[in-house]
């Protein structure tokens, strides 16, 4: 697999992991219970980080892929 596509993959995986966190805080921020502090306390932190690994990962990627 080419670099590039390659990179596109890793790019879309990483957006749509952003995307189904987001999605459900944003579910469980209509729920009454406690639960929804607790996911955002111990749920956020990580999502941002591993967000932020991948694009790191990706960036570097579309930097050293070269068009053929």
């Amino acid at each position: 697999m080419r670099p590039r596509n390659l990179g596109f993959l890793v790019l879309g995986f990483t957006y749509s992991v952003l995307l189904i966190s987001l999605v459900t805080f944003y579910w469980l921020h209509h729920n009454e219970s406690l639960i929804h502090y607790w996911c955002v306390l111990l749920l956020c932190p990580p999502t941002l980080w591993l967000w932020a690994l991948i694009s790191w990962c990706d960036s570097e990627m579309f930097a050293s892929s070269k068009d053929e």
